[in-house]
């Protein structure tokens, strides 16, 4: 358990820190995407700024769900699958058709020194967006980790069988006894509660830690 629980504050550290730079990311492609072209119509900016869109949202969800919102990783885990479709298609289209979609922003022919710019721009563009690819997909592995293979943290469960018996058996015990000691009297006034306290101290130990001067504090009256 104790393992376990290690591995998924590890996990859900590393996820966090990966999402940090996909929220950046996300930001710079909505920046690139709009300073390519200005509005965003063509297929090349369009899909920047989709991506950016999606990854700062995922990024919200991913954030989320690492603190063991495995319902939230779930969204995540859909966002960023979709994000990394469309990085594939769009790298695809920038490794292999790199002319057409620099053509569909910029006419050679009709302004050469633009097209020399989102050409040296969309060339920069894929491999750093084939870099945040591998980043992107180290993120949705910890989100699957988290989600599917480590458990969560339980510290109200994380007594072994032989520590919640004994636990069980000890308050058992406590209840039979102060319920026992209050019915020898109607009212139970300060000498009768610290007549208690002293006996539970006795056979418990130091159970509670209240202030000596717990008759100035105290708003509970023994009257009943």
């Amino acid at each position: 358990m104790e393992c376990s629980c290690s591995c998924a504050r590890a996990s859900g550290i590393a996820m966090r820190i990966a999402i940090f730079f996909n929220f950046v990311f996300g930001i710079a492609f909505i920046v690139f995407g709009c300073k390519v072209q200005n509005p965003p119509k063509d297929f090349a900016p369009v899909m920047f700024v989709i991506m950016g869109t999606l990854n700062m949202f995922a990024s919200l969800l991913g954030f989320w769900g690492s603190y063991h919102k495995k319902r939230v990783l779930v969204g995540f885990l859909a966002c960023g699958g979709f994000s990394i479709i469309l990085q594939i298609a769009l790298i695809t289209a920038l490794l292999f058709a790199f002319e057409s979609v620099v053509g569909r922003i910029a006419s050679p022919s009709e302004d050469k020194a633009k097209y020399d710019k989102v050409a040296h721009q969309l060339s920069v563009s894929r491999w750093v967006a084939l870099g945040f690819l591998a980043v992107e997909l180290f993120t949705l592995t910890m989100a699957l980790l988290l989600r599917f293979v480590i458990q969560e943290e339980q510290p109200y469960n994380s007594f072994d069988p032989e520590s919640a018996q004994q636990r069980t058996n000890t308050l058992s015990s406590l209840a039979k006894d102060i319920e026992r000691l209050a019915s020898k009297s109607k009212s139970m006034g300060e000498r009768a509660y610290d007549k208690v306290r002293n006996k539970m101290t006795a056979k418990y130990g130091q159970y509670s830690h209240a202030d000596s001067d717990w008759r100035s504090k105290t708003k509970v009256s023994w009257r009943t």
